[in-house]
């Protein structure tokens, strides 16, 4: 992704459904950003999530963020300049933050731990419970390992890394910061880690092995996705017949690999439709 710095956004947004804003709007909620906060992004890519917090955190509180590689902090440096918002960005490496001690009330690392080899990614840790104010939040958040391989199609286009929840928890605790909440985002397979950084005011240890779990419920679908999927297969039936109508000496096998086409296409579509009408329920329900 270093070298396509321009496509970020782009994948972002396809792998969201267009719900980018909500998506990086549920993350910031799950650290309770207030206003005059101090923020760092761990891994901030082309800068959206930095943005957003700085949004939030308002003109009396401070971002940054930090990212290794020089083209997603170009890109992320003009978005902020365009969008008229002060936020300080970096290039950097993730395991020595050039920041003080002490320094932020909040630090989020967003689909970036994966990416690191274990040592690394420890020593990251460490760098952002060193960064953390006492009673400090931390929110961390990455993808889930799947529960099994081969799910189909869809896992073969399926190439970012993952991480396992437990591993997550593990990690921070190590780097002495207590988890007290872990669950599910709500985003395709996305999970959360909350930890906080020990308080000059807590007199006694509390279990680290003890936190609240929670799943966030499914963003809503967007309402164009369905005369999305209607356009796409009249497109598929355009395509198959296109290819077929010129040549009507075409063997049996040939056309009854196009209808197995068309029949797979459909169950999938419908599969499809399926999911979202339950996830509207779901979410009408609570």
């Amino acid at each position: 992704m270093h070298s396509a710095a321009r496509y970020y956004d782009l994948l972002a947004w396809l792998l969201t459904l267009g719900r980018e804003r909500a998506f990086r709007e549920r993350l910031l909620q799950l650290v309770h950003l207030e206003p005059g906060e101090s923020v760092l992004d761990v891994g901030c890519g082309t800068g959206t999530l930095a943005i957003a917090a700085k949004r939030r955190v308002g003109a009396e509180g401070t971002v940054h963020g930090i990212d290794a590689s020089p083209e997603m902090i170009a890109r992320a440096k003009r978005k902020a300049k365009k969008a008229g918002i002060e936020v300080v960005f970096h290039t950097g490496l993730v395991e020595a933050l050039p920041f003080p001690d002490a320094h932020f009330d909040a630090v989020v690392s967003t689909l970036m731990l994966h990416h690191l080899p274990r040592p690394v990614r420890q020593q990251c840790a460490r760098e952002m419970r060193r960064v953390i104010k006492p009673g400090g939040r931390v929110l961390a958040v990455d993808f889930a390992t799947p529960a099994r391989e081969g799910q189909g199609l869809l896992a073969r286009f399926h190439r970012h890394g993952h991480l396992a929840l437990r591993d997550i928890v593990e990690l921070l605790s190590e780097a002495d910061l207590r988890v007290v909440e872990t669950g599910s985002v709500g985003v395709s397979d996305l999970q959360f880690a909350v930890a906080t950084a020990p308080s000059l005011r807590d007199g006694d240890r509390q279990d680290r092995q003890s936190h609240a779990f929670r799943s966030l419920d499914p963003l809503p679908a967007p309402r164009w996705i369905l005369p999305l999927l209607g356009i796409a297969l009249v497109a598929g039936h355009r395509l198959v017949l296109g290819v077929a109508s010129p040549r009507p000496a075409l063997s049996a096998v040939v056309v009854l690999g196009a209808a197995g086409l068309l029949a797979i296409t459909h169950l999938w579509l419908a599969g499809v439709v399926h999911t979202l009408v339950r996830r509207r329920s779901r979410s009408g329900e609570g």
